[in-house]
């Protein structure tokens, strides 16, 4: 009599794995590697990138230069929540951190501050300003006061609720922009202005 083929108790017989969907396995792909720096997505001529990428140096000497994080599949985020930390070292100027659309990624406009121009991005920098569309000398509202060097900033973006607000060393300090994220592929980035100036990236995370 011949046995009944199937899995039974103690059985070692592959079955297949089911499909993950595409936002967990992006989630996945995000939480196993290490954040970085994109050397693609910046000026390599004024900036310096450490050996495993997670820093990046300012080596010129005038005006700005803003850097791109790498992403899962080199994608923006849609939807969801997201949160970035980094760690700044030598600040001279006014750098920034930064959210930026794809049109921004796609023009490689790294020599610029993401919002100068028109609304290529938003921004929060070290003088405390959250600017969005203005150059930032003509930016009058002041978000929160001022980071320096060996402070911790984070990023916070939720797509879903078309927020993005900032903390420091820790410090929640509320939402800095609600218009004009809903609907936009976006991205994470530091902007940085002066000799010397090092950003590094520590976190990278997603929220389902």
């Amino acid at each position: 009599m011949k046995e009944k083929q199937g899995c039974t108790v103690g059985s070692r017989r592959q079955v297949e794995p089911l499909p993950l969907p595409s936002a967990l396995k992006e989630w996945i792909r995000e939480y196993e590697e290490e954040p970085r720096f994109d050397r693609k997505l910046t000026n390599l001529k004024h900036v310096m990138f450490s050996a495993d990428e997670t820093t990046v140096t300012f080596k010129g000497t005038s005006f700005y230069s803003t850097t791109m994080i790498k992403t899962p599949y080199g994608r923006g985020y849609i939807s969801g929540k997201h949160e970035w930390v980094f760690y700044f070292d030598n600040c001279m100027g006014q750098v920034a951190v930064c959210v930026v659309p794809a049109k921004f990624k796609e023009g490689k406009n790294f020599n610029l501050v993401p919002y100068i121009g028109h609304c290529v991005g938003w921004c929060f920098n070290q003088v405390g300003r959250a600017t969005y569309e203005l150059p930032l000398w003509e930016e009058k509202r002041y978000y929160s006061s001022l980071f320096n060097s060996w402070d911790m900033v984070w990023v916070l973006l939720d797509m879903d609720k078309g927020t993005l607000g900032f903390m420091v060393n820790g410090k929640e300090l509320g939402v800095a922009f609600s218009e004009g994220i809903i609907g936009n592929e976006l991205f994470p980035a530091i902007c940085l202005c002066g000799e010397g100036e090092k950003a590094t990236i520590i976190s990278s995370s997603t929220y389902l």
